[in-house]
């Protein structure tokens, strides 16, 4: 892109150009050099006219991309954030039932097989009172089309829901009706913890959890 300099530079040229043709004699110009004149003035119109629509389609072209990963990036947050909202819903659902679970027990050798019987694909289920989170029961939500697992932990008179996804659905950290949530992922399963426990006791249920499964 040419500066406002250049361009000032360009226009004394052209005008000095002017005033020196006007002082020669006014003759025809011979035909075989109006005819190069000529062809030149149209090629560089046509290199003009090539120039600027070759930059109206790159702008054209750039912005479109800009727009479409603009697109993309809300569908995915907004995607990820209607999921969270479907995992809070499924808890206070639970926690408006006469019990948060379908199946009672804390024992996790009754709740991972009442899993595997009624979905594709069921989590580990893992003992974690000794840290302060009591297993209580399992019950089936469905988020999206998806029937999924979600195991029920007490702390004190607080019920954690644990809801496990299928891998590589990272969820951010939100409070969701007054209710907040954490999402942490592994090979086998995306999960996310939904309580009114303060967010440092959610972290707490992840290490917990997570230490547990390794062992």
């Amino acid at each position: 892109m040419m500066s406002d300099a250049s361009i000032r530079t360009h226009y004394d040229q052209i005008m000095i150009l002017r005033g020196a043709l006007r002082t020669l004699p006014q003759e025809d110009l011979p035909p075989a050099l109006l005819s190069r004149v000529i062809s030149t003035v149209n090629a560089e119109r046509s290199r003009q006219r090539g120039s600027s629509w070759q930059a109206m389609a790159a702008s054209a072209m750039i912005g479109a991309v800009i727009a479409a990963t603009l697109m993309l990036t809300i569908d995915r947050n907004n995607a990820r954030y209607d999921i969270s909202r479907q995992v809070v819903s499924s808890h206070i659902r639970g926690l408006l039932a006469p019990q948060p679970f379908d199946v009672a027990s804390s024992d996790r050798h009754t709740v991972k097989p009442w899993f595997t019987t009624r979905i594709p694909e069921s989590p580990q289920v893992v003992d974690i009172a000794a840290q302060g989170f009591v297993l209580v029961g399992g019950r089936v939500d469905v988020i999206g089309r998806d029937p999924v697992a979600t195991i029920v932990y007490r702390r004190a008179a607080h019920t954690v829901s644990l809801t496990t996804l299928r891998p590589g659905q990272p969820l951010p950290a939100e409070t969701i009706a007054g209710y907040n949530t954490r999402s942490w992922s592994d090979r086998d399963f995306t999960y996310v913890a939904v309580s009114d426990l303060p967010n440092e006791d959610l972290e707490s249920f992840e290490r917990a959890f997570a230490a547990g499964l390794s062992r």
